[in-house]
Protein backbone atom coordinates (compact mmCIF):
# COMPACT_ATOMS: atom_id res chain seq x y z
CA UNK A 1 0.00 0.00 0.00
CA UNK A 2 1.17 3.48 -0.88
CA UNK A 3 0.66 6.36 1.48
CA UNK A 4 1.97 9.65 2.75
CA UNK A 5 2.36 11.69 5.89
CA UNK A 6 1.30 15.28 6.49
CA UNK A 7 2.34 17.22 9.59
CA UNK A 8 0.64 20.49 10.45
CA UNK A 9 1.82 23.49 12.45
CA UNK A 10 3.55 26.84 12.03
CA UNK A 11 6.12 25.66 14.58
CA UNK A 12 7.23 22.95 12.14
CA UNK A 13 7.67 25.06 9.02
CA UNK A 14 9.47 27.81 10.94
CA UNK A 15 11.88 25.31 12.49
CA UNK A 16 10.90 26.00 16.10
CA UNK A 17 9.96 22.35 16.62
CA UNK A 18 11.57 19.26 15.12
CA UNK A 19 9.21 17.04 13.13
CA UNK A 20 9.77 13.77 15.00
CA UNK A 21 6.36 12.40 14.00
CA UNK A 22 7.31 12.05 10.33
CA UNK A 23 10.55 10.35 11.35
CA UNK A 24 8.74 7.82 13.55
CA UNK A 25 5.86 7.09 11.18
CA UNK A 26 8.08 6.78 8.10
CA UNK A 27 10.39 4.30 9.82
CA UNK A 28 7.54 2.27 11.28
CA UNK A 29 5.49 2.09 8.09
CA UNK A 30 8.46 1.34 5.86
CA UNK A 31 9.73 -1.41 8.13
CA UNK A 32 6.43 -3.23 7.73
CA UNK A 33 6.31 -2.97 3.97
CA UNK A 34 4.09 0.08 3.48
CA UNK A 35 5.42 2.48 0.85
CA UNK A 36 5.70 6.03 2.18
CA UNK A 37 5.86 7.93 -1.11
CA UNK A 38 5.74 11.47 0.24
CA UNK A 39 5.93 13.48 3.45
CA UNK A 40 5.15 17.17 3.82
CA UNK A 41 4.63 19.87 6.43
CA UNK A 42 2.15 22.72 6.20
CA UNK A 43 1.39 25.67 8.44
CA UNK A 44 -1.80 26.46 10.32
CA UNK A 45 -3.60 27.67 7.20
CA UNK A 46 -6.96 26.01 6.35
CA UNK A 47 -6.61 26.58 2.58
CA UNK A 48 -3.10 25.14 2.47
CA UNK A 49 -4.22 22.18 4.57
CA UNK A 50 -7.06 21.43 2.16
CA UNK A 51 -4.74 21.74 -0.83
CA UNK A 52 -2.11 19.35 0.49
CA UNK A 53 -4.78 16.90 1.68
CA UNK A 54 -6.52 16.90 -1.70
CA UNK A 55 -3.21 16.26 -3.46
CA UNK A 56 -2.39 13.39 -1.10
CA UNK A 57 -5.80 11.74 -1.52
CA UNK A 58 -5.41 11.87 -5.29
CA UNK A 59 -2.27 9.72 -5.30
CA UNK A 60 -2.30 7.59 -2.14
CA UNK A 61 -4.09 4.66 -0.56
CA UNK A 62 -3.68 6.03 2.95
CA UNK A 63 -2.81 9.41 4.45
CA UNK A 64 -1.75 10.10 8.03
CA UNK A 65 -2.12 13.70 9.23
CA UNK A 66 -0.61 14.88 12.53
CA UNK A 67 -1.30 18.11 14.40
CA UNK A 68 -3.88 20.85 14.76
CA UNK A 69 -6.49 18.99 16.84
CA UNK A 70 -6.06 21.02 20.03
CA UNK A 71 -8.24 23.67 21.74
CA UNK A 72 -6.44 26.87 20.67
CA UNK A 73 -7.25 29.24 17.82
CA UNK A 74 -4.34 28.07 15.68
CA UNK A 75 -5.61 24.46 15.78
CA UNK A 76 -7.47 24.58 12.48
CA UNK A 77 -7.06 21.05 11.12
CA UNK A 78 -10.50 19.74 12.10
CA UNK A 79 -12.40 22.62 10.50
CA UNK A 80 -10.28 22.37 7.34
CA UNK A 81 -10.91 18.62 7.10
CA UNK A 82 -14.65 19.05 7.66
CA UNK A 83 -14.72 21.58 4.82
CA UNK A 84 -12.74 19.27 2.54
CA UNK A 85 -15.01 16.29 3.29
CA UNK A 86 -18.17 18.38 3.02
CA UNK A 87 -19.37 17.28 6.45
CA UNK A 88 -20.64 19.41 9.36
CA UNK A 89 -18.80 19.50 12.67
CA UNK A 90 -20.48 17.67 15.54
CA UNK A 91 -19.57 17.37 19.21
CA UNK A 92 -18.74 13.97 20.69
CA UNK A 93 -19.74 13.82 24.34
CA UNK A 94 -17.60 10.76 25.01
CA UNK A 95 -14.46 12.75 24.45
CA UNK A 96 -15.69 15.66 26.58
CA UNK A 97 -16.16 13.21 29.44
CA UNK A 98 -12.70 11.78 28.81
CA UNK A 99 -11.23 15.29 29.04
CA UNK A 100 -13.09 15.93 32.30
CA UNK A 101 -11.78 12.68 33.78
CA UNK A 102 -8.21 13.53 32.80
CA UNK A 103 -8.48 17.03 34.29
CA UNK A 104 -9.91 15.65 37.52
CA UNK A 105 -7.09 13.11 37.75
CA UNK A 106 -4.49 15.87 37.52
CA UNK A 107 -6.51 18.31 39.65
CA UNK A 108 -6.84 20.83 36.82
CA UNK A 109 -9.83 23.10 36.15
CA UNK A 110 -12.21 22.75 33.21
CA UNK A 111 -11.73 25.41 30.52
CA UNK A 112 -14.54 25.94 28.04
CA UNK A 113 -12.16 25.96 25.09
CA UNK A 114 -11.63 22.22 25.65
CA UNK A 115 -15.00 21.66 23.99
CA UNK A 116 -13.34 22.46 20.69
CA UNK A 117 -11.30 19.25 20.99
CA UNK A 118 -14.52 17.21 20.93
CA UNK A 119 -15.65 18.67 17.58
CA UNK A 120 -15.17 16.24 14.67
CA UNK A 121 -16.57 15.92 11.14
CA UNK A 122 -19.84 14.02 11.17
CA UNK A 123 -19.56 10.29 10.58
CA UNK A 124 -15.85 9.83 11.32
CA UNK A 125 -14.50 7.09 13.57
CA UNK A 126 -12.96 8.18 16.87
CA UNK A 127 -9.79 6.14 17.18
CA UNK A 128 -9.51 6.15 20.98
CA UNK A 129 -12.04 8.57 22.52
CA UNK A 130 -11.07 7.65 26.09
CA UNK A 131 -7.48 8.82 25.64
CA UNK A 132 -6.95 10.88 22.49
CA UNK A 133 -8.69 13.21 20.04
CA UNK A 134 -7.62 11.33 16.89
CA UNK A 135 -10.13 10.16 14.28
CA UNK A 136 -10.22 8.33 10.96
CA UNK A 137 -12.44 8.10 7.90
CA UNK A 138 -12.61 6.32 4.55
CA UNK A 139 -12.83 8.85 1.72
CA UNK A 140 -12.82 7.93 -1.98
CA UNK A 141 -11.32 4.50 -1.10
CA UNK A 142 -8.47 6.26 0.74
CA UNK A 143 -7.94 5.68 4.47
CA UNK A 144 -7.43 9.01 6.26
CA UNK A 145 -6.06 9.19 9.80
CA UNK A 146 -5.98 12.44 11.78
CA UNK A 147 -3.78 12.29 14.87
CA UNK A 148 -2.76 14.89 17.47
CA UNK A 149 0.69 16.38 17.13
CA UNK A 150 2.00 15.16 20.49
CA UNK A 151 4.66 12.53 19.65
CA UNK A 152 3.71 10.18 22.51
CA UNK A 153 0.09 10.10 21.34
CA UNK A 154 1.12 9.59 17.72
CA UNK A 155 3.18 6.55 18.71
CA UNK A 156 0.38 5.13 20.85
CA UNK A 157 -2.33 5.56 18.21
CA UNK A 158 -0.10 4.28 15.41
CA UNK A 159 0.74 1.07 17.25
CA UNK A 160 -2.72 0.52 18.71
CA UNK A 161 -4.93 1.40 15.76
CA UNK A 162 -3.35 2.78 12.57
CA UNK A 163 -0.93 -0.06 11.77
CA UNK A 164 -3.38 -2.87 12.64
CA UNK A 165 -6.04 -1.23 10.45
CA UNK A 166 -3.67 -0.92 7.50
CA UNK A 167 -2.59 -4.54 7.90
CA UNK A 168 -6.21 -5.67 7.80
CA UNK A 169 -6.98 -3.50 4.78
CA UNK A 170 -3.92 -4.76 2.92
CA UNK A 171 -5.24 -8.31 3.16
CA UNK A 172 -3.18 -11.46 3.52
CA UNK A 173 0.42 -10.37 3.96
CA UNK A 174 1.62 -13.56 5.59
CA UNK A 175 3.87 -13.22 8.62
CA UNK A 176 6.00 -10.13 9.18
CA UNK A 177 8.80 -10.11 11.74
CA UNK A 178 11.35 -7.43 12.47
CA UNK A 179 14.43 -7.20 14.66
CA UNK A 180 16.46 -4.15 15.65
CA UNK A 181 20.22 -4.19 16.27
CA UNK A 182 21.94 -1.26 17.98
CA UNK A 183 25.56 -0.52 17.07
CA UNK A 184 28.23 1.85 18.28
CA UNK A 185 31.54 2.64 16.63
CA UNK A 186 31.52 2.13 12.86
CA UNK A 187 30.46 4.88 10.46
CA UNK A 188 27.44 4.39 8.21
CA UNK A 189 29.59 3.63 5.16
CA UNK A 190 31.50 0.97 7.08
CA UNK A 191 28.25 -0.64 8.23
CA UNK A 192 27.16 -0.81 4.60
CA UNK A 193 30.36 -2.64 3.72
CA UNK A 194 29.96 -5.12 6.56
CA UNK A 195 26.35 -5.86 5.59
CA UNK A 196 27.00 -6.16 1.85
CA UNK A 197 25.48 -9.37 0.45
CA UNK A 198 23.74 -10.22 3.73
CA UNK A 199 20.44 -11.08 2.04
CA UNK A 200 21.94 -13.04 -0.85
CA UNK A 201 19.99 -16.24 -1.31
CA UNK A 202 17.18 -15.08 0.97
CA UNK A 203 13.66 -14.17 -0.14
CA UNK A 204 11.40 -11.76 1.69
CA UNK A 205 14.29 -10.33 3.72
CA UNK A 206 15.16 -6.63 3.77
CA UNK A 207 17.85 -4.82 5.76
CA UNK A 208 18.04 -1.12 6.56
CA UNK A 209 20.34 0.98 8.70
CA UNK A 210 20.16 4.56 9.88
CA UNK A 211 21.99 6.83 12.34
CA UNK A 212 20.48 7.50 15.74
CA UNK A 213 23.22 9.51 17.49
CA UNK A 214 25.36 8.34 19.13
CA UNK A 215 24.39 4.90 17.84
CA UNK A 216 23.60 3.36 14.47
CA UNK A 217 20.58 1.08 14.12
CA UNK A 218 20.16 -1.87 11.78
CA UNK A 219 16.73 -3.36 11.13
CA UNK A 220 16.03 -6.76 9.60
CA UNK A 221 12.50 -7.34 8.30
CA UNK A 222 11.25 -10.81 7.35
CA UNK A 223 8.13 -11.48 5.29
CA UNK A 224 7.22 -15.17 5.12
CA UNK A 225 4.21 -17.39 4.57
CA UNK A 226 4.40 -19.02 7.98
CA UNK A 227 5.62 -18.30 11.49
CA UNK A 228 8.15 -21.12 11.28
CA UNK A 229 9.67 -19.76 8.06
CA UNK A 230 9.93 -16.25 9.53
CA UNK A 231 11.64 -17.46 12.71
CA UNK A 232 14.05 -19.63 10.74
CA UNK A 233 15.02 -16.70 8.52
CA UNK A 234 15.47 -14.43 11.55
CA UNK A 235 17.73 -17.04 13.11
CA UNK A 236 19.92 -17.19 10.02
CA UNK A 237 20.13 -13.40 9.84
CA UNK A 238 20.97 -13.07 13.53
CA UNK A 239 23.79 -15.60 13.28
CA UNK A 240 25.27 -13.81 10.27
CA UNK A 241 24.90 -10.33 11.80
CA UNK A 242 26.65 -11.54 14.96
CA UNK A 243 29.50 -12.83 12.82
CA UNK A 244 29.82 -9.66 10.75
CA UNK A 245 29.21 -6.94 13.33
CA UNK A 246 30.76 -8.63 16.34
CA UNK A 247 31.57 -6.36 19.26
CA UNK A 248 29.98 -3.33 17.58
CA UNK A 249 26.64 -4.78 18.72
CA UNK A 250 25.55 -3.23 21.99
CA UNK A 251 21.89 -4.28 22.21
CA UNK A 252 19.12 -6.08 20.37
CA UNK A 253 15.52 -5.04 20.20
CA UNK A 254 13.82 -1.91 21.44
CA UNK A 255 15.54 -1.93 24.85
CA UNK A 256 18.20 0.78 25.04
CA UNK A 257 21.78 0.41 26.26
CA UNK A 258 21.11 1.55 29.82
CA UNK A 259 18.31 -1.02 30.14
CA UNK A 260 20.63 -3.76 28.86
CA UNK A 261 23.28 -2.72 31.39
CA UNK A 262 20.65 -2.68 34.13
CA UNK A 263 19.51 -6.22 33.33
CA UNK A 264 23.10 -7.48 33.46
CA UNK A 265 23.80 -5.74 36.78
CA UNK A 266 20.58 -7.21 38.18
CA UNK A 267 21.28 -10.72 36.91
CA UNK A 268 24.83 -10.65 38.29
CA UNK A 269 23.72 -8.94 41.52
CA UNK A 270 26.34 -6.23 41.18
CA UNK A 271 26.18 -2.66 42.48
CA UNK A 272 27.53 0.45 40.77
CA UNK A 273 28.60 3.98 41.66
CA UNK A 274 29.56 6.71 39.18
CA UNK A 275 31.84 9.74 39.41
CA UNK A 276 31.42 12.31 36.64
CA UNK A 277 33.29 15.45 35.70
CA UNK A 278 32.83 16.40 32.04
CA UNK A 279 29.52 14.54 31.65
CA UNK A 280 27.97 16.44 34.56
CA UNK A 281 25.59 13.65 35.63
CA UNK A 282 24.59 12.41 32.16
CA UNK A 283 25.79 8.85 32.78
CA UNK A 284 23.90 8.70 36.08
CA UNK A 285 20.77 10.15 34.50
CA UNK A 286 20.78 7.50 31.79
CA UNK A 287 21.31 4.68 34.26
CA UNK A 288 18.57 5.90 36.61
CA UNK A 289 16.08 6.41 33.77
CA UNK A 290 15.48 2.64 33.95
CA UNK A 291 12.72 1.49 36.28
CA UNK A 292 14.16 -0.55 39.14
CA UNK A 293 17.65 0.94 38.85
CA UNK A 294 17.74 1.54 42.61
CA UNK A 295 18.47 -2.17 43.04
CA UNK A 296 21.93 -1.78 41.46
CA UNK A 297 22.74 1.95 41.21
CA UNK A 298 24.06 3.26 44.52
CA UNK A 299 25.07 6.85 43.81
CA UNK A 300 26.33 9.30 41.24
CA UNK A 301 28.71 12.13 42.12
CA UNK A 302 29.28 15.17 39.90
CA UNK A 303 32.81 16.21 40.84
CA UNK A 304 33.40 19.11 38.50
CA UNK A 305 36.06 20.98 40.44
CA UNK A 306 39.44 19.72 41.55
CA UNK A 307 38.42 20.32 45.16
CA UNK A 308 35.38 18.08 44.72
CA UNK A 309 37.55 15.31 43.27
CA UNK A 310 39.90 15.59 46.25
CA UNK A 311 37.27 15.90 49.01
CA UNK A 312 34.60 13.50 47.76
CA UNK A 313 36.71 10.86 46.00
CA UNK A 314 40.06 11.13 47.71
CA UNK A 315 41.97 11.97 44.53
CA UNK A 316 45.40 13.16 45.74
CA UNK A 317 46.12 16.81 44.98
CA UNK A 318 49.60 15.93 43.75
CA UNK A 319 48.10 13.58 41.11
CA UNK A 320 45.94 16.39 39.73
CA UNK A 321 48.85 18.85 39.93
CA UNK A 322 51.26 16.53 38.15
CA UNK A 323 48.96 15.11 35.46
CA UNK A 324 45.94 17.42 35.34
CA UNK A 325 42.27 16.85 36.09
CA UNK A 326 41.88 15.48 32.56
CA UNK A 327 44.23 12.52 32.68
CA UNK A 328 44.31 8.76 32.97
CA UNK A 329 45.84 9.05 36.43
CA UNK A 330 42.99 11.22 37.73
CA UNK A 331 40.33 9.06 36.07
CA UNK A 332 41.78 5.94 37.71
CA UNK A 333 41.66 7.57 41.15
CA UNK A 334 38.11 8.80 40.51
CA UNK A 335 36.78 5.35 39.57
CA UNK A 336 38.58 3.61 42.41
CA UNK A 337 37.59 6.34 44.86
CA UNK A 338 33.87 6.28 44.12
CA UNK A 339 33.86 2.47 44.30
CA UNK A 340 35.71 2.38 47.64
CA UNK A 341 33.76 5.18 49.29
CA UNK A 342 30.37 3.85 48.21
CA UNK A 343 31.38 0.22 48.89
CA UNK A 344 29.98 -0.95 45.56
CA UNK A 345 31.16 -3.74 43.29
CA UNK A 346 31.94 -1.39 40.40
CA UNK A 347 33.01 2.22 39.94
CA UNK A 348 32.77 4.20 36.70
CA UNK A 349 34.32 7.63 36.08
CA UNK A 350 34.62 10.28 33.36
CA UNK A 351 36.76 13.38 32.99
CA UNK A 352 37.51 15.41 29.89
CA UNK A 353 37.44 18.63 27.86
CA UNK A 354 33.93 18.99 26.45
CA UNK A 355 34.61 22.39 24.85
CA UNK A 356 34.28 24.58 23.01
CA UNK A 357 36.97 26.17 25.21
CA UNK A 358 39.58 24.68 27.51
CA UNK A 359 41.59 22.63 25.02
CA UNK A 360 45.38 22.57 24.85
CA UNK A 361 47.80 21.19 22.23
CA UNK A 362 48.30 18.07 24.35
CA UNK A 363 44.65 17.74 25.29
CA UNK A 364 42.47 19.35 22.61
CA UNK A 365 38.71 19.75 22.92
CA UNK A 366 37.11 16.32 22.87
CA UNK A 367 39.86 14.65 24.92
CA UNK A 368 38.17 12.32 27.40
CA UNK A 369 39.38 9.75 29.92
CA UNK A 370 37.01 7.04 31.15
CA UNK A 371 37.89 4.60 33.93
CA UNK A 372 36.28 1.41 35.22
CA UNK A 373 37.06 -0.03 38.64
CA UNK A 374 36.19 -3.68 39.36
CA UNK A 375 37.27 -6.41 41.79
CA UNK A 376 39.77 -7.50 39.12
CA UNK A 377 41.41 -4.09 38.90
CA UNK A 378 41.00 -0.52 37.63
CA UNK A 379 41.70 0.62 34.08
CA UNK A 380 41.48 3.98 32.28
CA UNK A 381 41.55 4.75 28.57
CA UNK A 382 41.85 7.92 26.52
CA UNK A 383 39.34 8.84 23.82
CA UNK A 384 39.20 11.67 21.31
CA UNK A 385 35.66 12.74 20.37
CA UNK A 386 34.57 15.40 17.92
CA UNK A 387 31.55 17.64 17.60
CA UNK A 388 29.71 20.13 19.77
CA UNK A 389 29.84 20.13 23.56
CA UNK A 390 26.62 18.10 23.83
CA UNK A 391 27.95 15.60 21.29
CA UNK A 392 31.20 15.13 23.19
CA UNK A 393 29.36 14.53 26.47
CA UNK A 394 26.85 12.25 24.72
CA UNK A 395 29.62 10.17 23.17
CA UNK A 396 31.41 10.00 26.51
CA UNK A 397 28.30 8.69 28.31
CA UNK A 398 27.63 6.17 25.54
CA UNK A 399 31.21 4.91 25.56
CA UNK A 400 31.23 4.58 29.35
CA UNK A 401 28.03 2.51 29.27
CA UNK A 402 29.34 0.34 26.43
CA UNK A 403 32.52 -0.34 28.38
CA UNK A 404 30.40 -1.36 31.35
CA UNK A 405 28.19 -3.51 29.08
CA UNK A 406 31.20 -5.32 27.61
CA UNK A 407 32.67 -5.98 31.03
CA UNK A 408 29.35 -7.40 32.27
CA UNK A 409 28.96 -9.49 29.11
CA UNK A 410 32.38 -11.08 28.72
CA UNK A 411 34.47 -9.96 31.69
CA UNK A 412 36.73 -7.78 29.54
CA UNK A 413 38.29 -5.08 31.72
CA UNK A 414 39.85 -3.08 28.89
CA UNK A 415 37.63 -1.19 26.45
CA UNK A 416 40.02 -1.81 23.57
CA UNK A 417 41.26 -5.38 23.35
Amino acid sequence: MKGEIITIGDELITGRVLDVNTHFLSARLSSYGFAVQAASSVGDDPERIREVLERAVGRSEFVIVCGGLGPTEDDVTVAAVAGYLGRPLVSDERFIEAIRRALKKWNLPWVESYRKMALVPQGVHLIDPDHSCGFSVEHETVSLFFLPGIPEEVRMLAEKSVLPYLFEKAGDRGVVRQRLYRLFGPQEARIGEMLEGLTTGETGVSVGFYPNFPENHVTVTIRSRTEAEAEAALGRMEEEIDRRLGRYLIARGAADLEAAVGRLLTDKRLSLAVAESCTGGLISRRLTSVSGSSSYFDRGLVVYSNRAKEELLGVPADIIEAHGAVSAETALKMAAGVRQRSRTDLGLASTGVAGPTGGTPDKPVGTVFIALSTPEGTEAERFQFGGRRDQVTGLTAETALIWLYRYLTDGTLLFRN
